[in-house]
């Protein structure tokens, strides 16, 4: 008589987990512009609550109670792109701080600086090639930056809100005016051992979302939506001002997007574009806030000729979005074809 209870209790609890795992995964599935209140967060904040329940069930009711954690598990994995990079780590290691010497890798680091002149020297440990800037500094800030992380023989190019930095030369691509305030464009000519290798640089940083947390109240889902709109709109901005490019050019788009990893805003980007860190992320791979970053809003977007063969991000030394590093390879036109 006892059993029958406890069986019941423990069918109705798997019925419940499941029912749960289906409900989270359909917003995170089809991230509608309506449900962003949901989507903005990872998914794990909304299944983390019923897994330490079921945990602490299991504590006094058996280890049974483990299977009913296991669709709210599998949700999380799906939903979530950083533990596949945990399993990669596994595999690869981390990028080194400083390259190898004879390493032919384009390591290129995109950073919210936050307006921080510290944030942007203390990059000078990481060794890098170019850096995408958002949040910059001022002019005479900007330049000491550069001389600190290039010397004399280094480039500069700034915006309203983004900047680039470079060890190779840069050409500034004239955008309309209403766009410097979150999109820039510049082309770099990269020297390799079969010639020189231009790329198309665009740093972007769309709006930030409204961080309201009352989801009980209409008008906070109303300013979500009313953000993702607006965002869609900012974006689609961007990609129609920008150069025309094909599958076969060098091209990165990256910065703060602002939007998490999946949501489907970069789905406006060419279907030929790959996430950097989803193709070589290792580690912890979310970047905001940096001291207890939960979100994996600052990525890199680059075209298949450029394939990153490491990626992961570091704490910042002040600004509130870690640093994110990729090495990349230029993959030869006549390799790729």
């Amino acid at each position: 008589l006892v059993r029958k209870p406890v069986r019941w209790f423990f069918w109705t609890a798997m019925i419940l987990s499941i029912s749960y795992s289906i409900a989270v995964s359909i917003p995170y599935g089809l991230r509608p512009d309506a449900w962003l209140a949901l989507t903005v967060f990872p998914v794990w904040v909304w299944t983390a609550p019923p897994v330490l329940i079921v945990l602490m069930i299991g504590l006094f009711s058996g280890r049974r109670y483990l299977l009913v954690t296991f669709p709210l598990l599998l949700v999380t994995y799906i939903a979530s792109d950083t533990p596949t990079a945990f399993l990669r780590e596994i595999i690869h290691n981390a990028p080194p701080t400083v390259r190898l010497s004879g390493d032919q890798s384009l390591r290129i680091i995109s950073h919210n600086c936050h307006h921080l002149p510290s944030s942007l020297l203390a990059l000078k440990k990481y060794d890098p090639d170019i850096v995408l800037i958002q949040e910059t500094l001022k002019t005479i800030e900007l330049e000491e930056a550069r001389i600190h992380l290039f010397g004399d023989a280094g480039f500069s190019l700034r915006g309203s809100d983004l900047s680039i930095l470079s060890r190779y030369p840069l050409t500034q691509i004239s955008l309309d005016n209403n766009y410097q305030n979150y999109c820039m464009a510049a082309r770099t000519s990269i020297p390799t051992q079969n010639g020189a290798e231009s790329i198309l640089l665009v740093p972007v940083h769309l709006y930030s979302p409204p961080f309201r947390y009352e989801l009980w109240q209409s008008d906070c889902w109303q300013s979500y939506t009313q953000h993702r709109i607006a965002q869609k709109e900012q974006f689609n901005a961007i990609m129609d001002s920008l150069p025309d490019f094909n599958v076969s050019d060098n091209v990165i788009i990256g910065g703060d997007f602002n939007a998490t990893a999946g949501d489907h805003i970069f789905e406006r980007l060419p279907a030929f574009m790959r996430e950097s860190f989803q193709e070589a992320g290792v580690g912890w791979g979310c970047s905001f806030p940096s001291k207890y970053p939960v979100v994996r809003i600052d990525q890199l977007w680059t075209t298949p000729r450029m394939k990153p063969v490491r990626c992961h991000t570091v704490d910042s030394e002040s600004s509130d979005h870690r640093v994110v590093i990729v090495d990349y390879e230029l993959i030869p036109d006549w390799l790729q074809q």
